[in-house]
């Protein structure tokens, strides 16, 4: 699908295209370079004071929604299952942590381990079941799931029912900034490295055409269990630690409604399928966000409408997703439509 014409001509304004080919490739070539750049800017505001107070929390719920577009990319993005369902995840860690800690006396970290396991069960056991189905029958059944679950926490006395969970006893804010940060510099790593192994390039085969992916004798329901149970494990650790950095927890805060919507907009406009792209559609929309909520109360909600509708209509492909497309038509478009010899490769370098 190519850029759309009036898309096109605005980044060509803006954004030379070899200039935005040879960005990309060097991206490419230095990922895990700028995973570690990424990790050491990320953990240099409290060295320089931040430690408490209004900006410290916005950062760190950036973190989280990061956390949580990249999880849901890894289904919705790399293997093209739309899930509806992963806030379900985030509050079963969520309650299991507060559970543990609360009620076991349980330290946070090992706290973490049983939340992760809960989820990894749950995953395990619904996944099998959902992803034999595709589409938008997929999508139902996720949605479904997370009410359900959402519904039988309400009615649970060891999960406070509709009332929730308080938590005093917890770690400060500063531990919590750290946590969401290297998790989601681990998610990334992790995703950069899957998207260069054959399970990525499994995963991209089953998005791309399923029915083909099974003919050429690739087991798709184990590869996407996998995959299901990945994001699982990423969503509830970001959902475990919520809890406590929260200090409350009930239904309509572990399984957020507003939320679930809000991590996949993230995930479209940043660009679906790519490493950068839900990182960065995490942190621009949650600034937006974040400012609208400040300035223009009881509007956030519209704005994400609003959001989701200009991204599907005019940037279906996210923000990574255009430039990239822009920049791979500018390149063959110039060349007069024959790809770029050796030859022409090294006089451009030279």
């Amino acid at each position: 699908m190519s850029t759309d014409p009036d898309t096109s001509g605005l980044l060509r304004s803006i954004l030379p295209p070899k200039r935005l080919d040879r960005l990309f490739d060097l991206c490419g070539a230095h990922g895990w370079k700028l995973i570690g750049a990424g990790a050491v800017v990320g953990a240099l505001p409290p060295v320089f004071g931040l430690r408490e107070g209004y900006m410290m929390t916005v950062l760190s719920e950036m973190f989280l929604f990061a956390i949580l577009a990249l999880s849901w990319d890894i289904v919705g993005g790399q293997t093209g299952y739309p899930s509806f369902g992963n806030m379900a995840f985030f509050g079963i860690g969520g309650y299991a942590t507060a559970i543990l800690v609360k009620d076991a006396a349980v330290s946070f970290p090992i706290a973490m381990v049983g939340a992760v396991v809960a989820v990894l069960v749950f995953a395990a056991i619904n996944g099998l079941i959902v992803l034999r189905l595709r589409g938008h029958y997929f999508a139902i059944a996720t949605l479904g799931i997370l009410l359900a679950i959402q519904q039988v926490t309400r009615n649970l006395e060891i999960t406070g029912g509709a009332s929730g969970k308080i938590l005093f006893d917890v770690p400060p804010g500063i531990v919590f900034y750290y946590f969401f940060l290297a998790v989601l510099v681990v998610e990334m790593a992790v995703v950069y490295y899957l998207t260069q192994t054959r399970f990525g390039f499994i995963l991209n085969a089953i998005r791309d055409d399923e029915g083909k992916a099974t003919a050429m004798g690739f087991n798709t329901t184990y590869y996407k269990t996998a995959a299901w149970m990945l994001a699982a494990l990423f969503t509830g650790l970001a959902g475990g630690a919520y809890g406590l950095f929260n200090t409350f927890l009930d239904p309509q805060t572990a399984y957020n409604g507003a939320w679930n919507v809000e991590l996949i907009a993230m995930a479209l406009m940043g660009g679906t399928g790519t490493v950068a792209g839900p990182v960065i559609g995490a942190f621009g929309l949650h600034t937006i966000i974040e400012y609208v909520e400040s300035s223009f109360v009881g509007w956030q909600l519209v704005l994400l409408g609003v959001a989701i509708i200009v991204t599907v209509i005019r940037f279906p492909k996210g923000v990574v997703g255009t430039l990239r497309a822009y920049a791979n038509e500018m390149d063959y478009y110039e060349r007069g439509g024959m790809a770029a010899t050796d030859d022409e490769e090294v006089a451009t370098d030279e």
